[in-house]
């Protein structure tokens, strides 16, 4: 999913969340059976470059005081229209040490109507806030209920190491926070109002395929990584509005899966903790995210992706270029059933 966040700071009066108007876009899940918990997502735009950001536990400066800072991925675009050379963008999704992810569906705008007595993030960019304060889905869901900004473009899907999950969305009635919780062994979002589906676009092909397919997953045993990149296949998108890129967390291991493309036999595969360790590769950044470290920079490891994407037919097409810097590209495999299943089945996107 893809939207727009802007945070006023300066009277803390100001705060929104507007989408894009993308109607047919991005597909996420979580699933999870015994110890064994992951989260999917197809991120799709028609921007091609995206980065990776990796950024260490830390002190920052805030509006609000001096804060320390869980560590974290962030995944998002290189906006073409950011003209702040501190900030490269903003992030479409993450996961932080603590096994915490997230991800958003881009809806309709709902305007929000909730208690002054709440507070406002401190971050321009609030989801960032959010994984770097809670570890947990019930720690996010508290976060939620203690802050506010004026509308919301999108809902927003939490998962943990455990296992749950959360979809955070707007009452399109009463303008509050509303949490649709993960009930069976998964929980789907698209682009249409979990709470109310009349918001959005609804019905989903892209829902009911990835239901039904992580419905089939009985055991613990039939749940792997190649699972998940079978239903991020069969739910990815093309045309303008293509999927530039998938990943898969493993919530448990904190190991994360990037696909790109239509090179579904190829992924890059890497460890959020190993990766945080590269101390080489940190930057110093005077303003990040809306925030700053409290010696007036904050660190961060930025991995640039260059994303030259066809967006024609992707059966057919060249597909997309991934160019990452320290990042191992390896063979794994994971998206063979998903070859086999497109010999055999008609897909049809959202």
């Amino acid at each position: 999913m893809v939207f727009n966040f802007t945070l006023s700071t300066n009277n803390g009066t100001t705060a929104n969340i507007s989408e894009n108007g993308i109607g047919s876009s991005c597909t996420i899940f979580t699933v999870a059976i015994g110890e064994t918990a992951y989260f999917g997502n197809n991120e799709d735009y028609k921007l091609e470059n995206a980065y990776q950001w990796y950024i260490p536990a830390q002190n920052i400066t805030t509006r609000v005081g001096i804060r320390e800072i869980y560590e974290a991925v962030f995944l998002g675009f290189d906006n073409n229209d950011d003209d702040d050379a501190n900030v490269d963008t903003w992030p479409q999704g993450g996961m932080n040490e603590h096994g915490l992810c997230f991800d958003a569906n881009g809806l309709p705008t709902i305007d929000l109507d909730l208690s002054i007595m709440l507070a406002f993030p401190y971050s321009d960019y609030a989801f960032s806030q959010v994984l770097w304060e809670c570890r947990n889905v019930e720690e996010v869901i508290d976060w939620y209920q203690s802050h506010r900004w004026f509308s919301l473009g999108c809902q927003i899907h939490y998962a943990d190491k455990s296992g749950d999950a959360v979809v955070v969305g707007a009452n399109t009635t009463t303008g509050e926070w509303v949490f649709t919780r993960k009930n069976s062994t998964f929980l789907v979002s698209t682009n249409f109002n979990l709470d109310d589906p009349e918001n959005g676009h609804y019905p989903c092909s892209r829902y009911d395929s990835a239901t039904q397919m992580l419905g089939e997953i009985t055991n613990e045993d039939d749940l792997n990584v190649s699972v998940c990149a079978d239903v991020l296949y069969e739910t990815h998108q093309e045309g303008t509005y293509a999927t530039k890129y998938s990943n898969v967390f493993d919530l448990v291991n904190l190991d994360i899966y990037f696909n790109y493309g239509d090179n579904f036999g190829n992924c890059d595969k890497f460890n959020l903790l190993e990766k945080l360790t590269e101390a080489d590769a940190l930057e110093e950044k005077s303003r990040f995210f809306g925030i700053t470290g409290t010696d007036g920079f904050i660190s961060v490891n930025t991995v640039k992706i260059e994303i030259i994407s066809n967006t024609g037919n992707f059966n057919t097409a060249l597909g997309v270029t991934l160019v990452i810097i320290g990042v191992l590209s390896i063979p794994m495999g994971i998206f063979i059933r998903s070859k086999i299943r497109r010999k055999n089945k008609l897909l049809v996107y959202g």
